[in-house]
């Protein structure tokens, strides 16, 4: 059809005049309008072929649900339709005056009709839907399955309507008799309403505030104002949420097979392993406790490469403070660390205790290939001599590499998550229904 015929099929039928104010508006559906709302005087009448007029309400202005897309906009819907705007309505619910909406009728040629819903600055756009089954009705659990997808239940209410304009197939005013019930699966959403023993079910998707300027040729700023969460917002990074879930586990998984494959490539072993008793250092300026520095015979590094150092003390209710210093005899160069290590142990009340170990370990990374010594400085509470083993491996994993490329890998779905969890509970938090119970 070419743009021209779908210009045609959504011109106006005709032009209608008001039984009350007489002013003439125009309307669009001849074949199925029943029933007008003067968009002059709020006039609600009845108007069918060959009769006359029968007016049947008079609205107020509605104050609290302002009429932004214009009657007659044309717009172009996601189910690929170009419809028009015939209606409007503003409604709450029976129970609450806060709990207040706009609902536009949209009718697109020969008989295709859907409607726009707009609540706190969310949008619907909202078709007839085949009929579904209820699972668990009439409970707080009740769901609907539609394929692998669950619809919750969110609302139930029976809607009021407190203005209208425009044309509509049906009597607007029987909304009162409605009982209506909202089934979520962001961003879908199943309605079913229920009039007497007659059951219509809506299909209904989230629109974003600038999807719909843009499709009645409106600027963004006449769209109203965006309050919480709406009922089938999507949560945050919707549509990229399980790409990005998939890239971070195929990631995590590749850096620990390089891991692994780095931890086999170069082989761990042992290039030192020697075993020392302290004593009490001889000079005179020596302080209590401190005892002889201890050198280790020297040993080959082939690096760059990581050494983990590992102690083992003979402690027995007492500590020791073991300054460890790494020297490379070509340069020089020189790495420190400090290890305390202390252990204590006893019998009291009947039971038996213990604190603290008598091991102790420290990893020194990118260590360069060359010639090299240890030097130990022991320090303890009373100088007494006591047995230390030191045993230096080589090409130990860093874990704490892994660790971390694993860290930042899982920090942004972390945040994503936790953004996307507290969405859900907002969204949940103006149900009656849903998980927040």
């Amino acid at each position: 059809m070419s743009l021209t015929d779908a210009q045609r099929d959504l011109a106006a039928a005709g032009q209608l005049d008001c039984p009350t104010c007489h002013k003439a508006f125009p309307y669009y559906d001849e074949a199925n309008s029943v029933f007008f709302a003067c968009p002059h005087c709020a006039t609600y009448f009845k108007l069918e072929t060959g009769k006359r007029p029968e007016v049947l309400d008079h609205f107020k202005a509605p104050h609290f649900v302002p009429q932004v897309l214009p009657l007659g906009a044309t717009g172009l819907m996601p189910d690929g339709r170009e419809y028009r705007i015939v209606g409007f309505m503003a409604k709450h619910e029976a129970k609450s005056m806060n709990y207040r909406w706009g609902e536009y009728a949209l009718f697109s040629p020969p008989a295709h009709y859907a409607q726009l819903s707009v609540f706190e600055g969310h949008w619907q756009f909202i078709r007839p839907e085949a009929e579904h089954r209820i699972i668990r009705p009439n409970t707080r659990e009740a769901e609907v399955r539609v394929g692998d997808d669950v619809y919750e239940l969110y609302n139930k209410y029976s809607p009021r309507l407190q203005h209208a304009v425009g044309e509509f197939s049906w009597n607007a005013r029987d909304s009162h008799r409605l009982i209506v019930q909202e089934f979520v699966a962001p961003p879908y959403m199943l309605v079913h309403e229920q009039l007497h023993d007659t059951a219509s079910w809506f299909w209904a998707e989230h629109l974003e505030p600038g999807q719909v300027a843009e499709a009645f040729g409106l600027p963004a700023t006449a769209m109203p104002d965006r309050h919480g969460v709406g009922a089938i917002q999507p949560p945050p990074g919707d549509a990229t949420w399980k790409p990005l879930l998939t890239f971070t586990l195929l990631m995590a998984l590749a850096v620990v097979l390089a891991q692994v494959f780095i931890s086999t490539a170069k082989s761990r072993h042992w290039v030192l392993q020697e075993t020392y008793s302290t004593q009490p250092d001889p000079a005179p300026t020596a302080v209590a406790g401190q005892g002889a520095v201890i050198v280790t015979p020297s040993f080959e590094v082939h690096g760059p490469t990581a050494l983990n150092f590992e102690l083992k003390v003979g402690l027995d209710n007492q500590w020791l403070e073991l300054p460890v210093n790494l020297v490379n005899e070509q340069t020089g160069q020189s790495w420190e660390f400090t290890k305390t290590i202390e252990y204590y142990h006893g019998y009291e009340g009947g039971e038996s205790w213990s604190e603290g170990s008598t091991e102790g370990d420290a990893t020194l990374h990118d260590i360069p290939s060359g010639r090299y010594h240890v030097n130990l400085y022991p320090q303890s509470e009373t100088g007494q001599p006591m047995m230390v083993q030191l045993r230096v491996e080589e090409n130990t994993p860093l874990q704490s590499n892994l660790l971390l490329m694993l860290l930042l890998l899982f920090a942004w779905p972390v945040i994503q998550y936790l953004r996307r969890r507290y969405h859900t509970q907002q969204r949940w938090a103006s149900s009656d229904y849903g998980p927040q119970e």
